[in-house]
């Protein structure tokens, strides 16, 4: 998905997920925790610690699916999570 994305735009997702789980008590330089919160709402996942260390260096961005559950995760909208912008007003 973050193939088409330039490098800035990869670095800028992981600046909003960084601040964004910082402000929802979970330290994105721990992996682990992102890891347990998203296997907490689909326990059903297979994701992988690499994938997620990858969302977090901003090698990679979720697929739309796992964006959602990221972005409940942060208690901000996937759209602003992947884009940086507002689908509000």
């Amino acid at each position: 998905m973050a193939a088409h994305l330039t490098f800035k735009e990869r670095e800028a997702f992981s600046q909003r997920l960084h601040t964004s789980l910082k402000k929802a008590g979970i330290d994105p330089n721990r992996p682990t925790q992102l890891l347990r919160a998203f296997c907490a709402i689909q326990a059903e996942s297979s994701l992988a610690i690499s994938t997620v260390s990858k969302w977090l260096s901003g090698e990679a961005l979720p697929a739309n699916g796992n964006m959602e559950v990221v972005a409940r995760i942060c208690n901000v909208s996937p759209h602003w999570l992947r884009s940086g912008h507002d689908t509000t007003g």
